[in-house]
């Protein structure tokens, strides 16, 4: 079970509210460690691009600018505020496996700073797999 990256991405985005891509990647990315860790299989049909200590999905911006249930909010550096992605339309539907997972990742999320989850995901023994590297 696959899901389209658009439709896992706009799930999590409806359950967490208006997010700064950052910590939206880094949700998906455990979600997808956790799918793999169990299931031995993706979430998704995402492409993880790894560099030292971190990664971007490379579909990510195509996903948000193609796509006007995705609003962009931009940030104000001068008040320290920062951008964030909101998800406008009817949340997706998508298999209990697949929501169960994302939703697991959500709460694993919630008590972590962006760098510690950053750390989480990309020192897990099966991030490479997931990077395909």
């Amino acid at each position: 079970m696959r899901v389209p990256g658009r439709e896992a991405l706009a799930y999590l985005l409806h359950r967490m509210g208006c997010s700064h891509p950052f910590l939206a990647s880094r949700v998906l990315a455990l979600a997808e460690l956790r799918s793999l860790e169990e299931r031995g299989e993706r979430l998704t049909d995402l492409t993880y691009r790894a560099g030292p200590g971190v990664f971007y999905i490379e579909e990510l911006k195509d996903i948000i600018e193609g796509d006007e249930c995705f609003q962009k909010h931009e940030g104000d550096p001068s008040t320290g505020r920062r951008g964030c992605i909101e998800y406008r339309c009817q949340p997706p539907s998508l298999p209990d496996e697949a929501r169960r997972l994302l939703d697991r990742a959500i709460e694993e999320a919630k008590g972590l700073d962006e760098m510690r989850l950053n750390e989480l995901v990309v020192n897990h023994p099966l991030f490479r797999r997931l990077a395909g590297e």
